[in-house]
C-alpha cells in the first residue's frame, strides 16, 4: 500500500534494525499439504506398534549429489568489525564448480548399503530399476534380508513413482 511517503533503502533498513528486526536466509522445507499430513498421520498410526524385528526389515534409500569442491549451501563465518580477512573466511571456488557426483545409497537396520554412482549425473526409471535389481539385491543378500518380506522405502521422486517402476516393484517385491 502506498502512503505517499518516500524513504531511502538505508532509512528503511535502519528503522527495521532499530525495531530489532534482522535479515535471515529463508529455510527451505518441502511443501506439506493437508493430504500429505493426513497420509503421514495414517502411516504413523499404522506403524506405531512396530517391534524391533519389524524395523529390521526396512531398507531406506535416497539419491544425493556430492560436490567435489564445496557445498551448494550458504556459508558463514564470524568476525568483528575491523578484523582482517583470514583464509578460513574465504570460500574458494574453481571454474565450473569443480564437478560433482550423483550417488544412490541405502541403509538397513544392520548397516549401510553400498554407494552406487550414477555416472551421467541423472537417473531415469530404467536406471533406477537396474540399481534396485543389482545393487539393492546385493545389499540385501549381504545383510541376509528376505526380499519378499522387506519393506523398501524411497521418496516421492517421479522415477520412483513411474508406471514402469511401480510395475517393477510389484513384479519383483
Amino acid at each position: 500500500m502506498e502512503l505517499g511517503y518516500y524513504i531511502s533503502y538505508k532509512t528503511a533498513i535502519n528503522v527495521l534494525k532499530s525495531m530489532n528486526f534482522f535479515a535471515a536466509i529463508k529455510v527451505k522445507k518441502p511443501l506439506l499439504t493437508a493430504k500429505h499430513m493426513k497420509r503421514r498421520l495414517a502411516w504413523v498410526k499404522k506403524h506405531k506398534n512396530w517391534t524391533t524385528d519389524d524395523w529390521r526389515r526396512v531398507v531406506f534409500s535416497d539419491e544425493t549429489k556430492v560436490n567435489i569442491w564445496g557445498s551448494d549451501g550458504c556459508k558463514y563465518y564470524w568476525s568483528r568489525p575491523g578484523d582482517p580477512l583470514k583464509p578460513h573466511h574465504i570460500d574458494v571456488t574453481v571454474k565450473h564448480g569443480g564437478g560433482s557426483l550423483m550417488m544412490w545409497g541405502c541403509m538397513t537396520y544392520e548397516g549401510p548399503g553400498y554407494a552406487c554412482q550414477i555416472y551421467d549425473g541423472t537417473m531415469n526409471s530404467d536406471l533406477y530399476q537396474h540399481i534396485l535389481d543389482t545393487t539393492l539385491r546385493e545389499i540385501m543378500e549381504y545383510y541376509n534380508m528376505d526380499w519378499s518380506t522387506a519393506y523398501f522405502q524411497h521418496d516421492g521422486d517421479p522415477k520412483h513413482r513411474s508406471k514402469s517402476t511401480v510395475q517393477w516393484l510389484k513384479a519383483n517385491g
